[in-house]
């Protein structure tokens, strides 16, 4: 219980490493998932050819790759990043391939009809699909999107491979120190859990509350 008291500031400290890790990758994903989502769905022949690729790339190579290659490749070339935004770039490029398939499953998934109708009613492509298109669309996005949110978090653990002082790489750091891996990391893990379980949550209640929003009889 003493050595407890010694460790968790250290691996409080890591965690902080890992939320700004995880929140400024969710952000930069978010944005860039979007425009390749986009880009797909209505860009010209090249740009969506381009977005293809980019996404297949990222979708079909190990996170933990991308990342070397971040930091170590990119390094050797001239272009030289800290640990962190390494991990950053790494992670965000990752994410925004898988999220790009979440935007585009929410875009698809809003009948045809309603652009139609958007259109017929004088407006143009772009207020199509802001204001009919894209507020249906949020409703399918939001629970998966929270769901990746989890993904991102224990994504972030692959930064201790580049030393990046998160989570992970502080509870390395002292399993060599203390030489007590099984009480350490299994302590690492409940913080993970205590991360990730409430956003796990809120998912499960989004989903539900969509579910019986959808179940709802119309009366128009």
């Amino acid at each position: 219980m003493s050595e407890i008291v010694v460790w968790l500031p250290v691996l409080l400290e890591g965690l902080k490493v890992t939320l700004k890790i995880a929140a400024i990758s969710f952000v930069l994903s978010f944005f860039l998932g979007l425009a390749l989502a986009l880009a797909r769905l209505y860009g010209g022949r090249i740009l969506r050819l381009s977005a293809s690729a980019f996404i297949e790339l990222f979708r079909g190579t190990p996170l933990l790759t991308q990342m070397l290659i971040v930091y170590f490749s990119l390094g050797a070339l001239g272009l030289l990043f800290s640990a962190f935004t390494a991990a950053v770039i790494a992670i965000t490029l990752n994410s925004a391939a898988y999220m790009s398939e979440i935007f585009r499953s929410g875009i698809i998934s809003v009948d045809a009809g309603q652009k139609e109708a958007a259109l017929s009613i004088g407006m143009s492509e772009f207020q199509s699909f802001r204001y009919s298109v894209l507020p249906q669309a949020v409703r399918v996005i939001i629970p998966p999107m929270t769901n990746y949110a989890v993904i991102i978090i224990k994504s972030t653990s692959l930064a201790s491979a580049i030393t990046a002082p998160e989570l992970m790489m502080q509870a390395h750091s002292l399993s060599s120190e203390y030489f007590k891996p099984t009480e350490i990391y299994a302590l690492t893990a409940g913080i993970y859990i205590l991360i990730a379980y409430p956003l796990s949550l809120v998912t499960h209640l989004l989903e539900r509350h969509l579910a019986q929003q959808d179940n709802k009889p119309s009366y128009f």
